[in-house]
């Protein structure tokens, strides 16, 4: 039998007895991933054809922004709403962490969460840019654009996943609030997301597909604790 230590017995009685925000979590996450799904089905299944990549020939990106303009802005503006939600998320993720007495791996889930919004936000507002008649007359101005959108919403968005997963993890993990394999996924996840940093090393873009598997691996575990947290925070009351 597992015996918990006083001080771990102590923060997780706070969190327990904190005034509830307990549904937060689970609200923010699900809004959150409606508003990104609607981003990238507007960029893909409603487009005529698939979102070009980074390192796609210029005349592919300006045909591809001349076919789909409405499409473009769109989805934009959907992943804007969708990275304001995502700072409710990581607010109240870290308002738990800070409830159990850590309160250092709140500042550095929170502070993680602001830089992956932002990124996501400046992605979402590219998406304008890039369809304005000025920037698709000059190509250089296009394809540039393009380029820092992707890194925007995808290397800064992932890597600043990393301190969110795998701090938040080993907090919660301390504090008693999750199961250890779950602790021990975050912290691995946030090594596979500071692994999409290595995408920018090779000039064809060829481990791009990193930036997708910390993405979606990350977001799957910070909904399942979401759940897991909504369940044990609140079941005592104030």
């Amino acid at each position: 039998m597992s015996v918990q230590s006083p001080s771990t017995n102590r923060a997780a009685e706070r969190v327990a007895t904190a005034p509830a925000r307990e549904p937060g979590g689970t609200v923010s996450i699900a809004v959150f991933f409606l508003l990104f799904i609607l981003g990238v089905m507007f960029n893909s299944v409603f487009a005529t054809a698939t979102y070009p990549a980074p390192d796609d020939p210029a005349d592919l990106i300006l045909e591809w922004r001349r076919d789909n303009g409405d499409v473009a802005r769109l989805s934009g503006a959907a992943l804007s709403v969708a990275a304001l939600v995502f700072t409710w998320f990581c607010s109240w993720l870290a308002s738990v962490i800070h409830r159990t007495g850590r309160t250092q791996a709140a500042f550095v889930v929170f502070a993680g969460g602001l830089f992956s919004a932002l990124g996501l936000f400046l992605c979402g507002v590219l998406q304008w840019v890039a369809q304005r008649p000025e920037t698709l007359a000059e190509m250089p101005v296009l394809r540039v654009v393009h380029q820092i959108a992707f890194i925007l919403g995808g290397p800064l968005v992932v890597t600043s996943l990393a301190p969110i997963v795998a701090v938040g993890g080993i907090a919660l993990l301390r504090a008693g609030l999750l199961h250890k394999w779950l602790g021990y996924v975050g912290v691995a996840l946030g090594v596979i997301c500071l692994g999409s940093v290595v995408m920018l090393i090779p000039e064809d873009g060829s481990l791009a597909f990193l930036v997708p598997i910390g993405r979606f691996l990350s977001l799957l575990w910070l909904t399942v604790v979401a759940v897991v947290l909504t369940r044990r925070v609140g079941r005592v009351r104030p």
